[in-house]
């Protein structure tokens, strides 16, 4: 198989990040919280994914405040993406994780009130909430480098789900929100009955092959989570494929351009 010269670095992308939650009832594998993003969304309408979003100035602010924030974390673009995957959990389905103290939080005016543009970091303050950052664990990073208007660089978090499944979707930003096994949507993604992209696909896969959240957490220990950045290659029939590395904890590394969903 050709490598084609399609994956030259043209500067970082847009800092996003995205969360994983995994909902364990100990009868069977996980369930994940995903989304079907509405058909006026700019970047992948109608796709299937996990809940998240761009980094914002206010996340860096929240993640530069020792107040705000209870992790021992140098890099402060870290404690930002993690303040991101956690302020757009709450932001598109009224899920909270990592918010310390719990008593009296009222979810559903918080995510009134980041609808309305408050700033993440002043619910914070006026609810008196400090986000433990532990709690949501690192899982992969995702630079692609193909020549775009709307590239992400988006780092994945997992973590496990402590409450129960009450959902309140963003109307304007979600046109669905659902738990569902990573083999369900993976099902719908074959049989043409949802639209999932390249990245979440992949995993998707690698979520089945680690269903529990302990599982998959043990499974990071033998995986450095460096940035993954796709790549096409041509095989000798002439037909592209899209590629990323074979050690970066994924069990598909390769597909049939032809056979993928646009973004």
């Amino acid at each position: 198989m050709g490598s084609e010269d399609q994956t030259e670095d043209v500067g970082p992308g847009i800092a996003a990040a995205t969360l994983i939650l995994f909902l364990e009832d100990g009868r069977g594998a996980a369930e994940h919280l995903m989304i079907q993003r509405t058909s006026q969304m700019r970047f992948a309408p109608n796709a299937l994914v996990f809940p998240g979003g761009r980094v914002d100035e206010d996340d860096i602010r929240v993640a530069g405040n020792d107040a705000l924030v209870d992790v021992t974390l140098e890099d402060t673009m870290e404690r930002a993406h993690r303040v991101t995957a956690i302020r757009e959990m709450l932001e598109e389905v009224g899920v909270i994780v990592g918010f310390s103290p719990l008593s009296a939080l009222d979810v559903r005016a918080m995510q009134a009130a980041l609808k309305s543009k408050t700033p993440f970091s002043s619910l914070l303050t006026e609810a008196g909430i400090k986000l433990d950052l532990s709690t949501i664990v690192p899982w992969a990073k995702w630079h692609p480098r193909f020549n775009s208007h709307r590239r992400f660089d988006t780092r994945f978090y997992i973590a496990r789900h402590q409450g129960d499944r009450a959902l309140n979707a963003d109307v304007d930003e979600v046109g669905n929100a659902r738990w569902m096994r990573a083999n369900e949507a993976i099902a719908e993604a074959e049989a043409g009955t949802a639209k999932v992209i390249f990245p979440t696909l992949c995993n998707l896969e690698r979520l089945a092959a680690y269903p529990e959240f302990e599982r998959a957490r043990a499974h990071l220990g033998d995986i450095a989570c460096d940035p993954i950045s796709p790549r096409l290659d041509k095989d000798d029939k002439g037909d592209d494929w899209i590629c990323i590395p074979e050690d970066s904890g994924y069990p598909v590394t390769r597909r049939l351009v032809a056979a993928m969903q646009a973004p």
